[in-house]
């Protein structure tokens, strides 16, 4: 990690970030404009507009009712055709930082970039989900990127993910999470978090960025954590800048295939952002341009 990413990443962890945010905004003045205009311009439902308000005011929603039927279909029979293939998968992935992951969409890239009209990146720019995050950040968002990810027991010692910890990539950090296999047991390894109060009673640590149980719940009642179980295609969304969680805790035998969407408020701050990860088709919108940054 360089000095200068060093420092950022830093600042990103504290109350300066929302200086900095601002200041990067201002030298996209006209974007931001013309992305808070189009957000005007969609629109929105009753039932969107209170979950856009229940992500603000709790840190997360549970958004499974509102995804369209079609593409959580489509997106449902993907996800079922890339569990037959993961050693295949696993072969080929670009990142594998992560021991307890299997990328699954890395062979499916051109030159590391997605194609818009992929299932994955469809059920992302779906309108419930773009209507859902726009409301809740004022303006059009930008799509960062889109992942699918099986998590499998390795018999290693908890890291990276499965530690407690926040992302600092941004001042908010919008994802979306639909479960593509049943996480219903402890040993699914599901998505977990603590609300806004017990997260503010951990505080954010000078030292470290990634944190074992017995560390956070020396400051935190265990009986704060909230666990995300839920049957397959369940989908909620969370701003994982504000509360701590970890996942992919898997237990011997069993396997989770997560999907998660990343959104931002237009521009990102974090300076380990890389290129844009798709690539546009004839048949993309004007609209989904913008979300996707082409």
């Amino acid at each position: 990690m360089g000095l200068i990413y060093r420092a950022l990443w830093h600042v990103n962890r504290s109350p300066l970030r929302y200086a900095v945010k601002s200041s990067v905004s201002a030298w996209h003045l006209s974007e931001k404009r013309e992305r808070r205009r189009q957000a005007q311009l969609l629109n929105v439902t009753a039932a969107e507009k209170n979950k856009a308000e229940e992500l603000n005011r709790n840190g997360y929603a549970i958004v499974t009712d509102l995804m369209d039927p079609a593409i959580q279909q489509q997106f449902a029979d993907a996800g079922k055709a890339r569990l037959g293939n993961i050693d295949d998968a696993e072969a080929k992935q670009t990142s594998t930082w992560k021991k307890f992951w299997v990328r699954l969409l890395d062979a499916e890239m051109k030159d590391g970039k997605l194609s818009a009209d992929n299932i994955f990146t469809q059920y992302a720019l779906q309108p419930a989900v773009i209507n859902i995050v726009a409301t809740a950040l004022g303006e059009i968002p930008w799509l960062d990127y889109v992942l699918l990810s099986y998590s499998r027991h390795t018999g290693e010692d908890l890291a990276s993910s499965q530690l407690w910890h926040r992302d600092h990539d941004d001042v908010r950090v919008i994802k979306l999470f639909s479960y593509l296999t049943d996480v219903e047991e402890d040993g699914d390894g599901p998505f977990t978090f603590l609300p806004r109060q017990s997260t503010d009673t951990f505080g954010l640590p000078l030292l470290g960025s990634h944190f074992p149980d017995l560390r956070v719940f020396e400051r935190v009642p265990r009986g704060d954590v909230k666990v995300m179980k839920a049957p397959r295609l369940a989908a909620f969304m969370v701003d994982i800048a504000k509360w701590l969680h970890m996942g992919s805790r898997m237990a011997p035998g069993h396997g989770r295939l997560l999907y998660t969407a990343t959104f931002f408020a237009f521009p990102r701050m974090d300076p380990g952002a890389k290129n844009r990860p798709f690539f546009p088709t004839p048949e993309t919108s004007a609209l989904q341009k913008l979300i996707l940054g082409l």
